[in-house]
């Protein structure tokens, strides 16, 4: 097709959004894959088309994947050990605050500091066990793995595969860092199966002492509760102070959900299972007859994983949303079979889905057919694949996002579900749309004080929006916002939140004097303190006041 026709075409469109106008954008850009490189041109000089390339950004000068913050003073880049050491010093002889970025996909301020960033993601190797200092009650060594906190899940995954062994469960982004995923709430979907952070069994991170001098500690469960190592072997090998062991339940459960509040996660020691294979099934749906389904699939011991992908608007005379749901089923099977769908296989960026970004940001009420045929293009049955390859969500981790997601309690599901898609549906009104299937994953709850899944089996509803999108992070404060005042939703760490001191309160309750007990005891000067510390007031609360 020439370009002026395309054009000229993109523009009737523009005029009336309706599913037969945007099932044909889709078919003409698929039929023409390389028409929106050559459209490119003409678009961004043409005046209906040309603001939209130019997407207005923050005034800030730092990106690094998804995170966009101020100039750091500093950028520290440690490759071991004795240099992360060395930077913690020197940053307190300085009167520096320390915080620790990893793979920089996340959406949030955990991160964030006008200070020293520390980037982590040379410390990625996988490092001896020592397990000649566990217990006898400790858990075999083989099914343990310890490494450095910069190491991706794909990386991970890749040297745990030369021995037959896999992680317990990954997030749907081999890329994220496994420590960075961990320490800002990060999971997969399972109900029978907890977020990343619990499976972890030892954290050894760098901080500081009252004296503002860097100390290296080890932390585990109490030996009542299970721990890895016998303290007197491990003192023996490690004189005090230069690397510490201390097992405390409370400390644990802080440090392994930290957001990097406590000092800088140097490793750890996680748990691993045998590798296993995952046959993957994706039907689309409407919400009323999935729901039924799911409920049953949440709790067949078959069932690996479910999650669901929504299209939260009631277009065309809908009355309930559609959803795409995925069965993850465990399989005996070791050999790859099947084919995913095309919207998984090349749904990330390219000409056509950058021109549907084109397209919604200039009218966004084409976003509920659109996202239809998203769904449709996902569609498969019966893909049979490794584990750390069915669990990856593929291509469209590649569409740029901004997203926020929040834990609410696994047992209002239906209630909360329809209430929040009344909301959605009236937010349009003014202009505020989710250009992205919204996902929903259940995990099983966790111990750690500060993990969105603390003390309860949670559902994570993730909504992200195509960067272009009008109002974007407007409409995902409105969400979180509702979900945190209304259904007590507790946000993933790593994501856009708007909570404030009085939220978090509410919505953590009795983890919050917990989590501040090992506040005090871990970064007692404030050394590791940045804007997320400041939004919960942490200090405050930690200060008494």
């Amino acid at each position: 097709m020439p370009v002026p026709q395309y054009v000229a075409q993109l523009k009737v469109m523009l005029q009336s959004p309706s599913a037969a106008n945007s099932a044909a954008l889709v078919n003409m850009l698929r039929a023409e894959p390389d028409l929106g490189r050559q459209a490119r041109p003409q678009l961004t000089v043409d005046p209906v088309f040309a603001n939209a390339f130019r997407v207005a950004q923050p005034g800030l000068d730092y990106e690094y994947h998804n995170v966009s913050m101020p100039m750091p003073r500093a950028i520290k880049s440690p490759t071991n050990l004795d240099t992360l050491l060395r930077t913690v010093q020197d940053g307190a002889n300085q009167y520096r605050s320390l915080k620790a970025m990893g793979d920089g996909w996340g959406f949030a301020n955990a991160v964030f500091t006008p200070d020293w960033l520390v980037h982590c993601l040379g410390l990625d190797d996988v490092l001896p066990l020592e397990d000649d200092t566990f217990l006898p009650t400790a858990p075999a060594a083989n099914t343990l793995v310890r490494f450095q906190a910069g190491i991706t899940f794909a990386k991970l995954s890749a040297a745990l595969a030369t021995t037959g062994r896999a992680v317990l469960q990954q997030p749907g982004f081999q890329d994220l860092t496994y420590l960075g995923c961990a320490s800002v709430g990060g999971h997969g979907s399972g109900l029978s199966i907890q977020g990343i952070s619990s499976q972890i069994e030892a954290v050894e991170l760098v901080t500081l002492n009252d004296g503002n001098q860097v100390r290296l500690v080890r932390i585990e469960r109490s030996p009542a509760s299970g721990a890895l190592s016998d303290t007197a072997k491990w003192r023996a090998r490690y004189p005090a102070p230069t690397f510490d062991i201390v097992q405390d339940d409370g400390l644990f459960h802080a440090v392994r959900c930290g957001q990097g509040n406590l000092g800088i996660v140097y490793a750890v020691t996680v748990r691993t299972q045998p590798a296993f294979f995952l046959e993957e099934t994706r039907t689309m749906s409407s919400w009323a007859a999935a729901w039924p389904n799911v409920q049953q699939l949440l709790v067949d011991p078959a069932i690996h994983s479910v999650h669901v992908w929504i299209n939260p608007y009631l277009n065309a005379g809908k009355t309930d949303p559609t959803v795409l749901i995925t069965k993850l089923a465990r399989t005996t099977a070791t050999q790859r079979s099947g084919m995913r769908g095309i919207g998984i296989l090349l749904g990330g960026m390219n000409p056509i889905t950058e021109l549907i970004r084109l397209y919604i940001s200039l009218n966004p009420a084409a976003v509920p057919f659109l996202m239809d045929d998203a769904l449709k293009s996902c569609v498969a049955s019966n893909v049979v694949m490794p584990s750390t390859e069915a669990l990856d969500f593929g291509a469209p981790n590649t569409v740029p996002v901004h997203a926020s997601s929040l834990g609410f309690d696994a047992s209002t599901a239906d209630t909360t579900f329809k209430a929040l898609i009344t909301q959605l549906n009236a937010w349009t009104q003014q202009n505020q749309w989710i250009s992205s299937p919204i996902g929903m994953r259940w995990v099983k709850g966790s111990q750690d004080y500060l993990s969105p899944q603390f003390g309860r089996d949670t559902i994570m509803l993730e909504v992200p929006i195509m960067k272009g999108t009008p109002n974007a992070t407007q409409t995902l404060d409105r969400y979180a916002t509702y979900m945190m005042d209304t259904w007590g939703g507790r946000p993933h760490w790593g994501q856009q939140n708007p909570i404030n001191r009085q939220r978090f309160e509410a919505v953590y309750g009795a983890a919050v004097p917990k989590f501040v007990s090992a506040y005090r005891a871990l970064n007692p000067n404030g050394f590791f303190d940045g804007p997320l510390v400041r939004q919960l007031g942490l200090r405050d609360i930690a200060n008494g006041n």
